[in-house]
Order: structure tokens, then sequence, then C-alpha cells
């Protein structure tokens, strides 16, 4: 375990947030089809079976994630940078807290996997308050909010399915692991080790990069310590570098809701 330091996560009992900067993405992209697979060799059998419960041993083994990190935002030309304080869950809950100067939050946005909360309205100019519009815009695709907290979390986006296709691709010497669900395509790029090292998920013709970099093993596990999501239609990038970070924490319910609060934006989305 990486040890956690006190400014930032003592608020983890009080309130989380993104990077205002992320409000600024304008969601675009066009309808379409996502673009083939690589060409590859398809994988059936036990090879496929046991490539597949490699990745699903893993999702188990992260069942919630704590932790400081550096964010960095870029969009068209311009570059921001944050301090994050994040608390996430396996099942896609997850509270974010930008940090002020002296370690407070001043941005909290949290949600619990259906619904995301705002707390303290965005003030860059043409910033959305809307905390479902914000989780759209950031990643380029209408995901569920708990797709952006499993990819904090070093997971995809979408649970590994147990019917997933399975191709070994000679040239990258990786495999390459594809489910389909609701229009939806995921492809995750994986070592002959099992080491998941990324992948894409697509929505028509709107794709989103991530990468999973700077692996480390914390409590006996393998988890990224840089994650990198990519648009693929438009020069927006989110990377996040975890600074200090703890696996597995008991992380209470509450951390994901606010009764009583009077947020700027929530509802399904």
């Amino acid at each position: 375990m990486i040890p956690l330091p006190a400014t930032g996560l003592r608020a983890f009992g009080r309130s989380t947030g993104l990077p205002a900067v992320a409000v600024l993405v304008v969601l675009h992209g066009c309808a379409g089809v996502p673009p083939p697979r690589e060409s590859g060799e398809a994988v059936a059998g036990a090879v496929r079976e046991a490539l597949v419960a490699q990745l699903s041993l893993r999702e188990d083994g992260i069942r919630s994630v704590r932790g400081i990190a550096a964010v960095e935002v870029a969009f068209s030309a311009e570059t921001r940078r944050f301090r994050e304080a994040l608390a996430l869950r396996s099942d896609g809950r997850f509270r974010l807290e930008t940090l002020g100067a002296l370690g407070l939050p001043v941005l909290i946005i949290a949600s619990d996997g259906d619904r995301v909360t705002v707390i303290g309205a965005p003030q860059a100019s043409g910033a959305s308050s809307d905390g479902c519009s914000l989780v759209h815009h950031l990643l380029g695709l209408r995901l569920p909010p708990a797709a952006l907290g499993r990819l904090l979390a070093g997971l995809p986006p979408l649970p590994v399915a147990p019917s997933s296709l399975v191709f070994r691709l000679p040239e990258r010497q990786a495999y390459l692991v594809e489910r389909e669900e609701a229009g939806r395509v995921q492809r995750l790029y994986v070592e002959p080790s099992g080491a998941l090292t990324g992948g894409e998920i697509w929505e028509g013709g709107r794709g989103l990069g991530f990468a999973f970099t700077g692996t480390r093993a914390i409590d006996g596990l393998v988890f990224p310590m840089r994650i990198a999501l990519t648009q693929m239609q438009r020069a927006v990038s989110v990377t996040v570098s975890y600074q200090a970070i703890e696996l597995n924490p008991v992380l209470a319910d509450h951390l994901f809701t606010f009764p009583g609060s009077t947020p700027v934006s929530g509802g399904n989305c």
C-alpha cells in the first residue's frame, strides 16, 4: 500500500469533485459504425476461456479505490492541471474532489452509478453544471456514469463478459477481447501475460480510447498508476496520474450521495 497524505483525503468523509475544466468540453461527433477491428486470428476454446477468466478475476480483485492524483485535461490548444481526491467503487459509484490551494475541495462531483450530483457550480465561462452532461462531454460518449468510475479505477468501462470474442494480434503481440452490448462495442488489448493495457469503446462512430500504464503491485494486485482517456474524434484527453493510492478500502455509502443538500444538478443519466 502506498501511504496517503492527510491533506485532501480527510475530506473523503465530506466531499469530492472532477476538474472544472472538463465541463467546457463540447460533445460532437457523427453517427456511424465503429471502425473494423484489427485483423487477427480468432481464439476459441480453453485459451479464450482462460483469458476472459483472468480478466474477470482482476475485476473481482479491485473492489474500491481511494487516492490522490494529478489530473491533466487537454483540449484544443489549452491544457489545465488539477489535484484530485478520488473515491471509487468497482460498481461505478464515484466521488471526486477538485482540491484548491489549501487542500480543501472547491468542486465535488459524485455518482451512485446512475445519478450524478455536482456541488459547487463550475466558475469557468460556458461551463455546464449538469452532472450527466459533464460526464458525457468528458467521455465524448453517452455512457452511463458508472463507466467513468470504472475507468478511473483501472477497469474497462463495461465489465468483461463470458461471451466476449478473443482474437490474437500477431503484430501487436497481444490479444483483443471484444464485446458488444446495447449498440456499444468495447475492445480491450491484453498482453500474453493477461495484463490489461487499455482499449477503446465505441458508440456508433464516436469512440473513447483508454490506456493503463505505470502498473505497480499494491497489496498483491497490479494497478495502473497512470490512466489516459482520449476522445477519438477530437483533440480532447484526460490523464490521471495517481500520487498515492489505497486499494479496497471500506468506503461509506454516504460518500456517493448528498442527502439533505441542495445540489447544483442531479438526476438519472
